[in-house]
This record gives structure tokens, C-alpha cells and sequence, in this order.
């Protein structure tokens, strides 16, 4: 059962990931979030929101162990969970009333580059648990 709730929340984390990086597209290119991608984005991020944390808790006890899992897989899980961190605080400072106009200009940079921050965070989660996955298989003639 445990597997099984780690790979849906991690499949969860991939689709958000790929979406809130598709929507933020507009970033790259410095042109206006507006419409269906603003939309879309902060949807995806209302999922990551709550995958988030929740993802994190669960995979804290392999993330800490040696040897319940790979070194790649702890350092994803570390980066992912740090630039959420980063990420999901630098939006929520610019809803509350203390930033000035340019301060939230800085917070909304901070979030662009922490949210693509993610992303290499889930790659080496992801590389790590199917390398782990291998190491653990039954079926597999050679370890490793």
C-alpha cells in the first residue's frame, strides 16, 4: 500500500510540475501571464500546494534513511521540497499587505526561478526511485 500512495502522490507532483512549467512558459519570453495559462497555472499550483506537503511527509522516513533509499533520491526529494519551500513562500509574501511595489517585483522573480527550481528536483527523484526500484526488484538478474 505504501508504494502504491508514493507513486500516485509522485505522479500527482510530475503532471503539476509539467503543467505549472508549460503555463509559465510566458516567463522565458517576458510577455504577460494572461487567460487560459494564468488559469491553468494557478490551478496546477493549487494542486501542488496541497501534493506538496503532503508528498513530503510521506516520503520523509526514506528520506532520511540510507538505506531506504538511493543517495539521488535524497537529494531530489531535499531540492524539491527546498524550492517549494521557496517558491510557494515567495507568492504567498506578495498576497499579504507588507511589500512594496518593487519588493513584489523581487518576490514574483524569486518565485519564477524557484518554481523551475523544481523541476531538476523531480528529475533526480524520479531517476533515483526507478533506480531504486531496479535495485529491489525481484526479477532482475543483476543487482544494480
Amino acid at each position: 500500500m505504501y508504494k502504491w500512495i508514493s507513486r500516485i502522490l509522485l505522479t500527482v507532483i510530475v503532471l503539476t510540475t509539467a503543467a505549472l512549467v508549460l503555463t509559465a512558459s510566458t516567463f522565458v519570453t517576458d510577455a504577460h501571464m494572461e487567460g487560459w495559462r494564468l488559469m491553468g497555472h494557478m490551478t496546477a499550483g493549487g494542486a501542488l500546494v496541497t501534493v506538496m506537503p503532503l508528498f513530503g511527509l510521506w516520503f520523509l522516513r526514506r528520506a532520511v534513511s540510507h538505506d531506504q533509499s538511493t543517495r539521488l533520491q535524497r537529494a531530489g526529494f531535499w531540492a524539491m521540497i527546498l524550492a517549494s519551500l521557496l517558491t510557494i513562500g515567495s507568492v504567498f509574501a506578495c498576497m499579504l499587505p507588507v511589500l512594496s511595489s518593487e519588493q513584489m517585483r523581487t518576490s514574483t522573480t524569486i518565485h519564477s526561478y524557484a518554481g523551475f527550481a523544481i523541476v531538476p528536483g523531480v528529475l533526480m527523484l524520479l531517476m533515483g526511485s526507478l533506480h531504486w526500484r531496479r535495485m529491489k526488484s525481484m526479477r532482475s538478474s543483476t543487482p544494480g
